[in-house]
């Protein structure tokens, strides 16, 4: 058995810091163009598969809720949803912290757990059996 070196990744830019730049570069932009370029920027880079566009539109609201892009235009398109452009607030770009971890700035320290992680990490119980009970042998 031979082992293989491991091709080395170039460093992927957290996808808030890659927002900031895109819009420092274009000027004002829409929520799907840019994930369909932050996409391709990813496979390129060798992540597969990339984020989904409801989870890259929820980065934008959170990047709105902060203050840190303000929506500018709306563009009307004949077949489709309206375009909103977004563009970066003024100052806002030095705000290093929001722009690498905008998530753990709005909602704080606390992290939410579903009701079966909440089981195992806080209250130390065994995972409850899913699915059918298995039939008892004889």
């Amino acid at each position: 058995m031979s082992l293989k070196p491991r091709k080395k990744r170039p460093p992927i830019v957290p996808t808030g810091e890659w927002i900031r730049d895109h819009l420092m570069l274009v000027g004002e932009d829409y929520a799907y163009s840019m994930w369909k370029k932050f996409s391709t920027y990813l496979i390129l880079r060798g992540v597969t598969p990339p984020p989904s566009y409801q989870s890259f539109a929820k980065y934008i609201w959170i990047l709105k809720r902060l203050r840190l892009i303000q929506p500018t235009r709306i563009e009307y398109t004949p077949h489709g949803k309206p375009r909103q452009y977004y563009r970066l607030t003024p100052g806002a770009e030095f705000r290093e912290e929001e722009w690498r971890n905008p998530q753990k700035i709005l909602y704080g320290e606390k992290v939410v757990l579903g009701r079966r992680r909440y089981r195992r990490r806080v209250l130390k119980l065994p995972p409850k059996p899913r699915g059918r009970p298995r039939r008892a042998r004889e």
